[in-house]
């Protein structure tokens, strides 16, 4: 199995200890797609990037452990989110 290397680049002020955005600072090259974590109310946890937009490493690993239920990847053409 060839897991997609990623990282988180912020966790949301909704989820954090400090009540604000924090950003990691993470070294992300090689990880061209942007990527979010969102729970079922459509309330996003966190940002990152990711190796492939077609892993759900990052949902499994991290996001399962805080309640998301989705990953979204950012479409370079249209810059929108959308759901994997």
């Amino acid at each position: 199995m060839n897991m997609a290397n990623y990282e988180i680049t912020k966790w949301c002020k909704s989820i954090s200890d400090s009540g604000k955005d924090e950003y990691t600072h993470k070294d992300c090259k090689g990880m061209p797609h942007k990527f979010r974590l969102l729970d079922d109310d459509g309330i996003v946890y966190c940002y990152g990037q990711c190796s492939s937009n077609q892993s759900f490493a990052p949902l499994k690993y991290t996001g399962e452990g805080y309640g998301c239920t989705s990953i979204e990847y950012k479409d370079k053409m249209t810059k929108l989110y959308k759901q994997l």
